[in-house]
């Protein structure tokens, strides 16, 4: 692989002075949010707050309506998106806290070697450290970080996003195309604590799970998320705003996307819609036709091939994801490429022993099918950490869902919900996607659906043994070892 890599990297630098005197290259722009489902952004219409700048993008681009990271965890999904394989092809990287080989190929390594001027600013790829036997500082590529904001509202990263993109402009060689990765720390947490008083949306408007205990402190929670999702949009719009300004805007292609779901109980760190299904919206004035809707699944693992082809470099033969240029640049809405009618992604671990445990899911435009490799409860609640009922009334006016889950197992109103957010998983599950959005009827045992499961898991295994998954070959000595020393980081507090 090293070797593959190596000789894709010396061709990369062969051609580059060819296809600097061809018509001038894209440049490419990803802005990519840190924990924001789909469905928070308006553009899909079902959003409690509005991101116009998000919404103007697909408008003007395409708007991306099955947009799928291959896992609800930062680390691998940004892994995932730089190298084009999916999180578990990719050994240790597979893990937040670990890292990436150095010898998968990486999309900014790969642009900079056919000619592109290459950064990024604020979370790249991570948390982890350096792959050991010797690889780049983050594998987002050259960091731009060294502007700051004097002081920044409660919450929010004092990283002056957009100062350091006018830098890396500065600085980039007047005829080369560029690669920037804007990576915006927002609507991550920690939130400030009364942020919600800036939202212009009272409590009682906000909208809540089916799954979540609705209380004071659960709507106070979502409601200081929700502004920090404001403020990234307002970031994105800075972003096009410095593009227009440069003149680079019409032959820029702009992604605008996130890395895995909102981060709460259910969403992030879960193979559920919530936690995999991000928004995604792609713009290229010059090259793509705007004002398209598109139904096709495209995978972060898509995103290095489209962007490679665009930029008129080879896509390296290990990458599994398949480039969709051909779609953006259809004049056509709705399902284009009749082959992509499903997508893949799962997790091994998360960082914690009650989220992100190991599983695997496919989606397809009805459905969705998970395979769980664990049946350890999602949440434990030990009896010692349980609070008072009498002591219901206050807390519940600042608790958010995990520490109801953890404190408040035995009221009702919690008691209610924890099939869904504290029970072990069953082995499978199989929801109806048009008539169960949320996901909570497990149609798995149902001999009606028998079919359509298997048809689902064979479709599934199918792929993960074309994609070498350990957890269908068996072979999870890697996983294993990778495991063992993200749990002893977390024991010794990631130092």
């Amino acid at each position: 692989m090293k070797f593959i890599s190596a000789a894709v990297l010396i061709l990369f630098a062969a051609l580059a002075p060819c296809l600097d005197g061809a018509e001038k290259r894209p440049n490419v722009v990803i802005v990519i949010n840190d924990d924001e489902s789909w469905f928070e952004a308006s553009a899909y219409g079902r959003s409690d707050v509005q991101t116009p700048a998000f919404d103007q993008l697909a408008k003007s681009g395409v708007l991306l309506r099955h947009g799928y990271t291959s896992a609800p965890s930062c680390a691998p999904s940004r892994a995932a998106l730089l190298t084009g394989r999916n999180f578990w092809e990719l050994e240790q990287g597979a893990y937040i806290q670990a890292w990436v080989p150095s010898k998968f190929a990486r999309l900014p390594d790969l642009l900079a070697s056919a000619g592109y001027y290459t950064g990024y600013t604020g979370k790249g790829w991570g948390p982890g450290v350096v792959d050991p036997h010797g690889g780049p500082e983050n594998s987002a590529g050259r960091a731009f970080n060294g502007r700051m904001h004097k002081e920044a509202a409660p919450g929010l990263s004092r990283i002056d996003y957009i100062a350091n993109f006018a830098a890396f402009l500065r600085q980039k060689p007047r005829n080369d195309p560029f690669y920037f990765w804007v990576g915006v720390l927002e609507p991550h947490e920690p939130w400030g604590q009364d942020n919600y008083k800036k939202l212009n949306l009272p409590l009682e408007k906000i909208t809540l799970p089916d799954y979540h205990p609705d209380t004071i402190g659960v709507r106070r929670h979502r409601a200081n998320y929700l502004w920090e999702v404001e403020d990234a949009d307002r970031t994105l719009a800075k972003v096009v705003a410095l593009l227009r300004e440069a003149g680079e805007l019409e032959n820029t292609i702009i992604i605008a996307t996130a890395d895995n779901g909102t981060p709460v109980p259910r969403m992030k760190a879960d193979v559920y819609d919530e936690g995999l299904h991000v928004p995604m919206a792609i713009s290229w004035p010059k090259g793509i036709p705007g004002g398209r809707r598109i139904d096709d699944f495209v995978n972060f693992i898509d995103l290095a091939p489209t962007i490679l082809e665009a930029a008129g470099a080879p896509v390296p033969v290990e990458m599994s994801g398949r480039s969709v240029l051909s779609i953006l640049q259809s004049d056509k809405s709705g399902q284009v490429d009749p082959e992509r009618t499903w997508t893949m992604g799962g997790l091994e671990w998360h960082g914690t022993t009650h989220a992100g445990l190991p599983a695997r899911m496919i989606r397809t435009q009805r459905f969705i099918y998970i395979r769980n490799y664990t049946d350890a409860v999602r949440v434990e609640t030990p009896v010692e950490r349980r609070r008072k009922l009498e002591d219901w009334g206050k807390l519940s006016e600042t608790f958010n869902v995990a520490q109801l889950i953890v404190g408040f197992p035995h009221h009702p109103v919690v008691a209610a919900k924890l099939p869904y957010l504290q029970e072990a998983r069953p082995t499978e599950e199989l929801y109806d996607c048009q008539a169960d959005p949320q996901q909570m009827n497990n149609l798995a045992a149902d001999p009606k659906y028998a079919m359509v499961k298997a048809r689902l898991v064979k479709v599934m295994e199918d792929y993960q043994r074309r994609t070498g998954d350990p957890r269908i070959t068996g072979d999870l000595k890697i996983f294993n070892e990778t495991l063992k020393f993200v749990q002893q980081r977390k024991a010794s507090g990631y130092r």
